[in-house]
């Protein structure tokens, strides 16, 4: 595959690469329907895994609980129909593909350790990346002017 003509349309489309990781608990708000008719919906629950991270084409799995019924959703990492995503706690992990929690009911199902600090909680992952590309995107800007 051509990585660099796919990493040029993701820098033109302005889309952002979301920092995450196996264990995290996340609480998604996500833009569901067109035109009028928009609303959002949150998900919460926990990453197994992230294919190919830090890339645009890259994906995460989470499982979450909606109505009483066990969901699995498989989110890109850079999607533009994102309003927030909240990073509620974070596990420690010895895995990088967390399949084993499927089987897992109950207590032990929540055997896991938080790593998070308390200060970290509730901090919203997307706003985080945006800001973080606009703080290095006049960097890049003054450097191609100097060149010229």
């Amino acid at each position: 595959m051509n990585t660099t003509r796919l990493q040029h349309i993701f820098t033109e489309k302005g889309y952002h690469v979301l920092p995450v990781k196996p264990g995290m608990v996340l609480e998604i708000h996500e833009k569901v329907g067109d035109g009028n008719n928009q609303r959002i919906w949150k998900f919460k629950g926990t990453v197994l895994r992230v294919k190919k991270p830090n890339q645009p084409d890259g994906t995460f799995l989470v499982r979450g609980e909606v109505a009483r019924t066990i969901v699995e959703k498989i989110y890109p990492l850079s999607f533009d129909k994102f309003e927030k995503v909240l990073l509620v706690d974070q596990n420690k992990t010895r895995k990088s593909k967390l399949y084993h929690l499927r089987d897992k009911v109950g207590k032990r199902a929540a055997k896991l350790k938080s790593i998070i600090k308390p200060e970290q909680r509730n901090t919203d992952l997307y706003a985080a990346t945006i800001a973080t590309k606009k703080a290095a995107a006049p960097t890049t800007q003054e450097e191609t002017t100097t060149e010229e």
